[in-house]
């Protein structure tokens, strides 16, 4: 009779040590699953925060962007009105303007070979450089490092696509300063069409991707914001050596 008591009571105690075992190994489980979805959440958490801080800083971006641009923008002073024109590179101690072939043009005919440069209340007297009616370019030479060059190391396999967001920076009727975005419409080989919006006085601008690099130089439109820029390579084919 003892001996089946002892029997029973070891059994007893093999079954609540079986079950004491499976609940702590279910436990086990469930912390670790626990464990495995705060790792989650909180990988998460940082997947978000980073997308917000991309979001902010790309909703952010064209402002910091036009700030830069326009200390090396400024208006050309001419025969007759005005145009933009800006630092494009430095060389010898002096500033390199690129502004289309068009805004100086008059002076050119004249025999006046200067032109003002103004921003902000300074001024400069430029001097035409090298022109390019074909391809509606031309440099106009600031004595000085008046600003700071914009395509001082040509980028010449840089080309907007359809759809790409740009800047164009001038002085639309004088207006100084003056910067407007629009996409590009459309692209060939020797022209740029964008839907921002652009004025007389703002031929020999840059238009400017989202990434600050030249694509190209205002020099028509003003037609239900049909505007059309030269490809900055074109710049390579007589007003500067690339």
């Amino acid at each position: 009779m003892v001996l089946l008591l002892e029997a029973e009571l070891l059994y007893e105690r093999s079954i609540r040590s079986h079950a004491d075992r499976s609940a702590s190994s279910r436990l086990t489980a469930a912390e670790h699953k626990l464990s495995s979805l705060e790792a989650q959440n909180a990988s998460l958490a940082q997947r978000f925060s980073s997308l917000g801080s991309r979001v902010t800083t790309s909703n952010a971006g064209l402002a910091p962007l036009a700030q830069r641009l326009l200390k090396s923008v400024f208006t050309i002073e001419v025969v007759g009105g005005v145009g933009t024109g800006w630092a494009a590179w430095t060389s010898g101690g002096s500033t390199c303007l690129i502004t289309a072939n068009h805004v100086v043009v008059d002076n050119v005919t004249a025999g006046i070979k200067t032109v003002k440069v103004h921003q902000k209340g300074n001024s400069w007297t430029g001097t035409i450089g090298a022109t390019d009616p074909t391809n509606d370019l031309a440099v106009v030479v600031v004595h000085g490092l008046i600003a700071a060059p914009l395509w001082q190391e040509p980028q010449l396999g840089v080309s907007p696509l359809v759809g790409d967001q740009l800047l164009l920076v001038g002085s639309p009727y004088g207006l100084e300063g003056t910067v407007t975005t629009g996409v590009v419409s459309r692209v060939t080989y020797d022209a740029i069409q964008t839907d921002a919006a652009a004025n007389p006085g703002n031929s020999g601008g840059p238009a400017v991707d989202r990434q600050g690099r030249i694509v190209g130089v205002l020099l028509s439109g003003g037609a239900e914001n049909l505007n059309f820029a030269v490809p900055i390579q074109r710049a390579c084919v007589t007003v500067r050596k690339c």
